[in-house]
């Protein structure tokens, strides 16, 4: 059965391939186990970082992830998406855990320009989600026994170790460069499904490399596992060129106004 099923795996599209990837992460975590830590993680987190007070801003970035939320479930039904924003202006990081819990760092929103860059990085943290990667890499890192005793109430420090691995600087190192590539596909397909103009991508991304060489040692942990940055932004350019888009909207003004309490 090996033998006869290995061809078939290998003729599989990429998008045949994420869902195996899926299902083989679903067997090791069920979506339950995976909820009830998510919940437990969040707390952790919220406890370790400083949500940030500005409900206007907070209910601006939730109505963005909206409807990338809504996209996200054809890939992916059934997930409860919970968006927080974190009080720190020198933090230009977003991540995701297990459950659909979304972070984005308020040093991002002043980094951004346009409201289609803030959604291409919140697509990309849905697509982590919907790839279940975070929860693959806890298992991987930790044992499916230790993530199943800890969802079930058996915390300890664990708890606070995870919280901590998963935000801040350590947040994206621990995804493969697989992961990443992945959350970049699914991140893009959303972002234009939702008529943004995909090459705001590529404009963070420019600014992350322009980053990368003016503050490496702040931002050396955040990509070490990632793919280079120009890397990233070929692949983005790729995926343009291969869907023929052409333009859509950025949400400029609207992104400036809702977060202009930030640049205060």
């Amino acid at each position: 059965m090996r033998i006869a099923a290995f061809p078939l795996i290998l003729a599989l599209s990429l998008s045949d391939c994420a869902a195996v990837r899926q299902q083989l992460g679903l067997a090791l975590v069920t979506e339950q186990t995976e909820v009830d830590l998510g919940r437990k993680l969040a707390a952790q987190v919220e406890k370790q970082e400083k949500p940030l007070a500005d409900a206007r801003v907070q209910a601006y970035v939730r109505q963005v992830v909206a409807p990338i939320a809504q996209q996200s479930f054809r890939d992916r039904p059934g997930v409860e998406y919970q968006v927080t924003v974190i009080d720190d202006p020198k933090q230009i990081n977003a991540f995701a855990i297990p459950g659909g819990y979304v972070y984005v760092y308020s040093g991002l929103l002043k980094a951004a320009s346009n409201e289609a860059e803030l959604a291409g990085v919140m697509a990309h943290e849905i697509g982590h989600v919907v790839g279940r990667h975070s929860a693959n890499q806890l298992a991987a890192q930790y044992g499916i026994e230790l993530l199943t005793q800890l969802a079930l109430g058996e915390e300890g420090g664990q708890l606070r170790e995870m919280a901590a691995s998963l935000a801040g600087a350590g947040a994206m190192a621990r995804f493969s460069r697989d992961d990443e590539r992945e959350a970049d596909e699914y991140g893009f397909k959303y972002l234009a499904a939702c008529g943004y103009d995909p090459r705001a991508l590529l404009t963070f991304f420019t600014k992350l490399e322009q980053l990368e060489k003016s503050r490496p040692s702040d931002l050396e942990r955040l990509f070490a596992s990632h793919p280079p940055t120009p890397e990233r932004i070929a692949l983005i350019e790729k995926m343009i060129a291969k869907a023929g888009a052409s333009g859509g909207k950025l949400e400029r003004d609207k992104f400036v106004k809702e977060t202009a309490s930030l640049r205060r």
